[in-house]
């Protein structure tokens, strides 16, 4: 057989005559010793079932956690802050119990984890949570979770999860067509969108470097160059560290006044890095930016990509769930010619942490990457029927069947109220823009950004001066944060143009307008104490 014959196919898992599944051991190897002299010594092991609980025990437990985790739904538009005002001391003296040499209580552990859920702990599905990008959490992805961990399944493998695989690759191709990428193209699922950016960039290394990386390393040829706007998420860049192209190989790419990746001065980079004998691999396009929510240009990125022959990925982390709407997707026109693509349903599907897929274009650049030929794993697909192994196409060998709470979550819901309710949070992140303006002491810094407003609170009489400024950044730092403690709303922050705004990120279906009110409320007020405590003489 021909070394093209045995070459790793995505789709029957087959290299040459032998198909690779996941995840059993080989054979234990017994010694040279046989017959009855080798078992003179050894007895009959009596069962060990300590921790093999029953149904009952599993549905006496059960039931203490499903009273937990409904009561924390009931309280999350009650009586609970968005989080409390605790040190790390103070929190691991009351939560980090010592593990003993005997079973604990079922009812002392059930008491416990009261104490972690309803004193110690914060909460991103509350309403007035609008930092960072945390989506919510839904009620049938929690379930889902719960039936994922029961089965345990290894979805690395066809053999260890058929179902879980099926369903995984079956959600995959629904994303992908939503996205407009054509049929064929294929996924799975990860942590997030630090895992997804790293996957995509190995993809375009692989590919892209000019030699095979995968054997002979990193020193064989010249400096790779990875390109993404100055906005682009710090993941991207740690992936380029982690793949051994370095932050040298980075280059961050100017915006324009909309913060979008200028394409000018990308194609003024890419050239420069030609003409220095560097070989350019990658562009990378944000769809939705951590800071601002700004959409690069992604059309005109894929043009670049397809001028100079490099790979086209885009992050998607964020705004990839407004992407799949009908209402939004105009807004991401040229997503669909990514070579790969990643995105979070844990964010702007609201689904529980953690589950980021990342799409491809070409999966056998999928093979290239990642394609093993471990001994111990063999299979006849012929006599077995048996489907892909994502272990095969991913960094993961173990994986969990994180695609359930994301599907689940669709089937339970229905896509029609996905798409109300991402339209919604646009339409919340709007108002709220619109409250800023018309307050004489908010100041909204830029437009909004799919759901995200961007703002700062700003003294009606604080005078134009060299030092002003340098203040309002200080200030309204130190608002974030005891917004933040305040328990009522939580906000976080962005850089705009050097200066410091405070940041609402709508991903979060039980916030709505009373919530938006309440932040502008809260931002004047505290804002008003902390401005008399700490505005200089030279500004008063």
């Amino acid at each position: 057989m021909d070394d093209g014959s045995r070459r790793f196919h995505p789709f029957t898992g087959l290299i040459g005559d032998r198909l690779l599944c996941g995840g059993l051991p080989p054979p234990a190897v017994l010694g040279s010793r046989r017959g009855k002299d080798s078992m003179a010594d050894t007895q009959r092991p009596a069962p060990v079932r300590a921790l093999d609980w029953s149904a009952a025990d599993a549905r006496a437990f059960g039931s203490h956690a499903l009273d937990i985790w409904t009561e924390l739904l009931d309280r999350l538009h009650d009586d609970l802050p968005v989080v409390r005002n605790r040190s790390a001391a103070e929190v691991h003296e009351a939560t980090a119990l010592e593990i003993p040499a005997a079973p604990m209580p079922i009812d002392s552990l059930v008491a416990h984890l009261r104490k972690v859920v309803f004193e110690e702990s914060m909460y991103p599905g509350h309403p007035g949570f609008l930092a960072y990008i945390s989506g919510a959490g839904t009620v049938p992805g929690a379930a889902a979770d719960l039936i994922a961990a029961g089965l345990n399944q290894n979805a690395g493998g066809w053999r260890l999860s058929p179902a879980a695989t099926e369903i995984e690759q079956h959600l995959m191709g629904w994303f992908a067509r939503r996205f407009g990428m054509p049929e064929g193209s294929m996924g799975y699922v990860v942590s997030g969108g630090a895992m997804t950016n790293l996957i995509g960039l190995t993809l375009a290394r692989t590919r892209h470097a000019g030699w095979d990386v995968r054997e002979e390393g990193m020193r064989v040829g010249p400096q790779l160059t990875v390109y993404a706007s100055t906005e682009v998420h710090d993941t991207v860049d740690r992936a380029a560290q982690m793949l051994g192209i370095g932050a040298a190989g980075v280059r961050h790419v100017e915006t324009d006044d909309r913060l979008r990746m200028d394409i000018g001065a990308l194609r003024a980079a890419i050239d420069a890095d030609l003409a220095a004998g560097h070989r350019p691999i990658a562009v990378v396009g944000a769809a939705g930016t951590t800071g601002t929510g700004a959409i690069d240009p992604l059309s005109d990125i894929a043009d670049v990509c397809s001028e100079y022959g490099l790979w086209f990925h885009v992050d998607a982390a964020y705004g990839g769930g407004a992407a799949l709407t009908d209402p939004l997707k105009h807004l991401f026109e040229g997503i669909d010619r990514a070579d790969s693509l990643g995105f979070d349903p844990h964010k702007w599907l609201y689904t529980p942490h953690a589950g980021a897929c990342v799409l491809v274009r070409d999966p056998d650049a999928l093979v290239e990457a990642f394609a093993v030929d471990a001994s111990y794993i063999v299979t006849d697909n012929d006599q077995t029927g048996w489907g892909i192994d994502i272990y095969e196409l991913s960094p993961q060998f173990s994986r969990p069947f994180a695609a359930l709470k994301i599907w689940v979550s669709l089937l339970a819901h229905g896509w029609d109220a996905y798409e109300e309710r991402i339209a919604h949070d646009v339409d919340l992140a709007r108002y709220l823009h619109r409250v800023m303006m018309e307050h004489p002491e908010l100041e909204a810094m830029g437009d909004p950004g799919l759901s995200i407003t961007c703002f700062r609170f700003v003294p009606e009489d604080l005078p134009n001066h060299i030092d002003t400024a340098g203040y309002l950044d200080l200030l309204n730092e130190r608002l974030m944060f005891s917004l933040q403690l305040g328990g009522k709303v939580f906000p976080s922050n962005a850089i705009i143009n050097g200066r410091f705004a405070l940041r609402s990120c709508i991903v979060n279906f039980r916030t709505e307008a009373d919530t938006m009110d309440q932040l502008a409320s809260e931002t004047v007020r505290l804002g008003s104490i902390l401005d008399a405590e700490l505005r200089p003489t030279h500004l008063r």
